[in-house]
């Protein structure tokens, strides 16, 4: 069995903490050798779960928190994002390929996520995400 290296940590709601948490992903990863292509991939979708913890989750009240918990090993990163904001409903957010919201500027975070992420899941009312992504074969 693999052993697993990771962190859990809380952070105030700010871009600093984002950028931070985002950095000791990508070291992890690093550590682990994965590929430049799935180092993005975390990277992205990890950018897309904080900013929506700080901005959706949090209202950016710098009071509140998110909370970070990151387990990797040579075969799968997984990551959750928690946010002390009420949630929301998955099947109301408009998708970002259809009608006006091809040309709105925002709102393709969820998509990026999914499509970056090999799993996504929501927990606790969509205030937690759970975002799971398997080594790839091939350094790309």
């Amino acid at each position: 069995m693999q052993q697993r290296q990771g962190f859990c940590i809380s952070r105030p709601s700010n871009s600093e903490s984002m950028r931070e948490i985002q950095d000791s992903v990508a070291q992890l990863l690093g550590e682990l050798e994965y590929p430049k292509r799935d180092c993005f991939a975390v990277r992205l979708a990890l950018e897309e779960a904080l900013a929506n913890a700080v901005k959706h989750g949090n209202g950016r009240d710098e009071s509140k928190t998110f909370e970070v918990r990151c387990q990797a090993n040579s075969e799968v990163v997984e990551i959750e994002v928690c946010d002390q904001g009420a949630g929301f409903a998955l099947e109301r957010v408009p998708s970002p390929t259809e009608g006006e919201c091809l040309f709105n500027a925002n709102g393709r975070g969820l998509a990026l996520m999914e499509r970056f992420m090999d799993r996504i899941e929501f927990r606790s009312n969509g205030s937690s995400v759970l975002m799971q992504k398997r080594r790839s074969s091939v350094e790309a």
